[in-house]
């Protein structure tokens, strides 16, 4: 995006690092970068981070928003998803919850490329101590980007 694609909207400082569109993904997601921080995204960048960081956050573990977040990590800490049919089940329920939260926070004018269409899961990957979730985010706009999501369960 060049500066002028800024201009005008609200925008949120780059977190997640691995959201690509295409080609090779890093397996993890970043926080903090040497190369990427203070950068700032928005569009479907905004979007997949939105998505990601409501996916990642435990409902509860936020004292000023308590119902923001998901069940997927409490889940995954209780060890209940073992299989891939926990793991589409749990993901459906969660999704359907994030998607709610996040459609109630769009605003009148908020471009279409940051409000979000869908969710879907497309590849999960269970090994011993660990899974790896590929989720592709799509938003109003029909602009899509992949996320990989590794998460560290019980061996």
């Amino acid at each position: 995006m060049s500066l002028a694609d800024y201009a005008g909207r609200k925008y949120d400082y780059l977190a997640f690092r691995n959201v690509s569109a295409i080609g090779a993904k890093q397996l993890g997601l970043a926080l903090y970068d040497e190369d990427t921080s203070g950068q700032i995204c928005v569009g479907i960048q905004k979007l997949a981070q939105r998505w990601a960081l409501e996916f990642l956050t435990e409902v509860g573990s936020m004292p000023a928003a308590p119902t923001r977040g998901s069940d997927f990590m409490t889940l995954v800490r209780q060890g209940v998803l073992r299989t891939q049919s926990d793991v589409l089940a749990a993901f459906a329920a969660t999704n359907l919850f994030i998607t709610r939260s996040l459609r109630n926070e769009e605003y009148a004018n908020m471009p279409d490329d940051e409000r979000f269409d869908e969710a879907e899961l497309t590849s999960v990957q269970i090994l011993p101590g660990y899974m790896n979730l590929s989720v592709m985010i799509t938003s109003r706009a029909g602009d899509a980007r992949a996320v990989i999501i590794p998460v560290e369960t019980l061996p």
